[in-house]
């Protein structure tokens, strides 16, 4: 019997079962040939320390007996039922009470099977193992379940975002048509009307300079959209060096400080000091150059062009202006592309110039924040420190 015990051993993995029965010493021959067969016996002597060991230990099976003083084995079995540690712990009773109104108190208590007294070993292990067996199938199907449920939720949500991304590209794709519908559509009659009515040549030199601002828009459009698919796929990310945001802001500024001057505007820039991170120093100059041309778009008079370094750590880059500032909840679909607000009153673009931006800020494990600057608007390019 010892020379079992083992094989026994690996294949059982010390499983342990809890005996509860009031005369544990007339058990003594179970209880052996149970250890013998590798599993790890645990014994109660009544039914309120059977409930107490079976929520300390967690045996992966009860013996229980019926009949025992103050709480019987019925009663015991309806409260290791009730509690959560112990429900699904399979019962078994043992009794000499061969009755069928017995049994069948016993499976409505929640026992799943019978041993009769006087004990018979073979059939006490038989039983076992047969219950042992069919809860660990049954854990077995609830893990399989449990992550078929998970594939499915996985698989529903990867659906989802498929449809919201073929939304996306259907929507991207109607609005590139519409956008550029018009510049193609206007170069196309000022070629027509260039080929048709021969005007005179300063005339001719005027269209053809105007188709040349047609296509300009459309190679633009088409730039802009390749730049971000390029951000999005973070190709450029592997490019990353040391950059001085601050002194790429600077640089900026001073970039469109002509221009401001020459519309009338102020554009002021002040900064903190040296704000080294991580980063690609043409896209940041793009980003910071398309909110600064934003601000010339709608502002009243005057552009402030910050840099500082934020108590959370983080660099911002801000660009405020005087203007008619967003709605509040636009703010949220400004980043959209191809988006363009209310606020736009006709200005030329093609709503594509914030979301390169918050793309941009994304790569460099930032974000784009906007906020009223009363009058106006302030766009915040936020960059984390790495």
């Amino acid at each position: 019997m010892r020379a079992m015990s083992a094989t026994w051993a690996s294949e059982q993995a010390l499983q342990t079962i809890l005996i509860v029965d009031d005369t544990p010493a007339n058990l003594a021959l179970v209880v052996e040939y149970l250890e013998d067969r590798g599993f790890r016996v645990v014994i109660a002597q009544d039914g309120e320390e059977g409930l107490r060991r079976a929520e300390l230990v967690r045996p992966e099976l009860i013996l229980l007996d019926v009949v025992m003083p103050r709480l019987d084995g019925f009663e015991a079995c309806r409260r290791l039922k009730a509690l959560p540690a112990t429900r699904d712990i399979p019962v078994i009773f043992m009794t000499s009470l061969a009755e069928t109104g017995e049994k069948l108190t016993g499976f409505k208590a929640g026992g799943v099977d019978y041993v009769t007294k006087p004990l018979q070993v073979d059939e006490v292990f038989a039983r076992v193992s047969t219950h042992l067996n069919l809860r660990a199938m049954q854990k077995q199907l609830e893990v399989q379940n449990g992550q078929l449920q998970q594939e499915i939720s996985e698989r529903r949500q990867a659906e989802a975002a498929l449809m919201e991304l073929m939304q996306g590209v259907k929507n991207v794709s109607n609005t590139i048509a519409h956008d550029l519908r018009a510049p193609l559509g206007e170069l196309r009659a000022r070629l027509e009307d260039l080929s048709t009515t021969r005007p005179p040549a300063d005339e001719t030199f005027a269209e053809i300079d105007a188709a040349i601002a047609d296509v300009d828009r459309v190679v633009g459009i088409f730039n802009a959209l390749l730049r971000l698919a390029e951000i999005d796929t973070g190709a450029r990310r592997s490019g990353f060096a040391r950059v001085d945001v601050a002194r790429v802001a600077e640089e900026a500024a001073e970039f469109y400080q002509p221009m401001a001057e020459q519309d009338g505007v102020t554009l002021s820039f002040e900064s903190s000091g040296e704000l080294v991170s991580a980063g690609d120093a043409t896209l940041l100059a793009q980003a910071i150059g398309n909110l600064v041309e934003n601000a010339l778009k709608y502002t009243n008079g005057a552009i402030a062009v910050s840099a500082t370094q934020r108590r959370d750590g983080a660099i911002e880059v801000a660009v405020s202006d005087d203007g008619p500032g967003i709605p509040d909840e636009e703010k949220s679909r400004v980043t959209e592309r191809f988006y363009r607000c209310e606020a736009s009153g006709g200005k030329p673009g093609v709503g594509l110039g914030l979301s390169l931006v918050a793309a941009i800020a994304r790569l460099h494990g930032g974000s784009l924040e906007l906020s009223d600057n009363n009058p106006g608007l302030r766009a915040g390019l936020l960059l984390s420190i790495r």
